[in-house]
């Protein structure tokens, strides 16, 4: 069954909201004034050089400086003349923003370029080929390694993503020369230009995650005009409609505002009368799983795995809809059987294989304690919304 996602303005944001069986499952936000850059590349200027933590701090636009590893990029593009590798005070260096700022932290930027496209990503400083960890087709890992021995050089290799597995070969190669003649177009006209230029602009946030989710049983929504003509001009495969309804916005056809409402709560109540406190500190998000009301007669191991695998459920949904990365602790309902929790483990690495974002559910620890790790890619929706 199709999804209806709904690609609207919220305050001074774009939100891009997915809707499952008529419940909120995906949200995305994006600043109107202040895009992300992460995906963007810059030509960057070395700015300090600091020898005891092994880094360069680079800046890539005016007043805006990121962190850069020295340790973990040893190939840098230079764009000044050099007669070595090393990284300098006012050497030019061509990066790519890999991280967000967060809090007081600088973003991460690196000299380890990812051209991405739907089917597979370039990736220069790492000639291999490589494939992401779900796609588990090996007669087709087979088939596509000869063809792309013929494409990657000794300066970039290629990851081959999860939705490669159900696209024809032909069409993978034909993205893979398209991402190879825009890596060779940003190396070569960057050569021309003048420091902080940005040389490559990833897409909007709403146009990402059509590219990378959209299926042609879904439907596409908005009532932002330059949003629909971008859609309709770059990606005419989406099926999508232009919403003109005065009597009714889209925000309140589809109940956004106390969507996202809900979603800043700490407390999320599930249909068993249980309910879930989530609270994010500086190092972690803990998530506490608690009977409330669904407690009725005999209190039973056979209770708390009903209670416990529907929250799991509600989980992992929250975990997409807030975006919430770094380390997750879950305090799930204790339950005396250690058969029952080693289903919960696996209940949840199985929920979780739905999300875009990589995550790994390592253990329970000797407490009780579900810990999961998720990649840190965006802030989570309560420090862009909610500050």
């Amino acid at each position: 069954m199709g999804r209806d996602i709904v690609i609207t303005e919220y305050g001074q944001y774009i939100v891009t909201v997915t809707y499952a069986d008529g419940k909120m499952d995906f949200l995305d936000v994006s600043d109107k004034g202040n895009p992300s850059a992460v995906g963007n590349i810059y030509i960057g200027k070395v700015k300090d050089v600091v020898k005891n933590i092994n880094a360069a701090f680079i800046e890539y636009r005016k007043g805006d400086k990121g962190y850069y590893s020295l340790a973990d990029n040893p190939d840098p593009v230079f764009l000044n003349t050099k007669n070595n590798s090393k990284v300098c005070q006012g050497d030019e260096v061509l990066i790519q923003i890999a991280k967000e700022k967060v809090k007081t932290k600088d973003p991460v930027v690196s000299s380890k370029l990812e051209i991405a496209g739907k089917y597979a990503v370039l990736t220069y400083g790492n000639a291999k080929i490589g494939y992401s960890g779900k796609f588990t087709d090996t007669d087709k890992k087979k088939e596509l390694n000869a063809e792309l021995e013929k494409y990657k050089s000794d300066r970039y290799g290629f990851i081959i993503r999860t939705n490669a597995m159900n696209a024809d070969n032909e069409i993978i190669i034909e993205e893979i020369k398209s991402l190879i003649k825009t890596f060779n177009g940003i190396i070569d006209n960057s050569k021309y230009r003048t420091c902080h230029t940005l040389m490559y602009e990833k897409q909007k946030s709403y146009g990402l995650y059509l590219r990378d989710e959209y299926t042609p049983e879904d439907k596409v929504i908005t009532d932002i005009r330059e949003v629909y003509e971008d859609i309709c001009s770059n990606m005419p495969h989406v099926n999508i409609e232009f919403y003109e309804n005065e009597l009714q916005s889209l925000t309140k056809r589809y109940s956004i505002e106390h969507g996202i409402e809900e979603i800043l709560k700490e407390k999320v109540w599930l249909k068993s009368g249980a309910y879930l406190i989530i609270q994010p500190t500086e190092a972690l998000t803990v998530i506490d799983v608690n009977t409330g009301k669904c407690i009725k007669g005999k209190v039973t191991d056979k209770v708390f795995r009903k209670v416990n695998i529907e929250a799991a459920h509600e989980i992992a949904r929250q975990i997409r809809l807030r975006n919430i990365s770094g380390i997750i602790i879950i305090d799930f309902i204790n339950m005396t059987e250690s058969s029952m929790n080693e289903e919960l483990l696996n209940i949840m690495r199985e929920l979780l294989k739905k999300d875009k974002i990589k995550s790994n559910v390592i253990d329970m620890t000797q407490l009780g304690l579900m810990e999961i790790t998720r990649k840190k890619l965006k802030p989570p929706v309560y420090e862009q919304i909610g500050k």
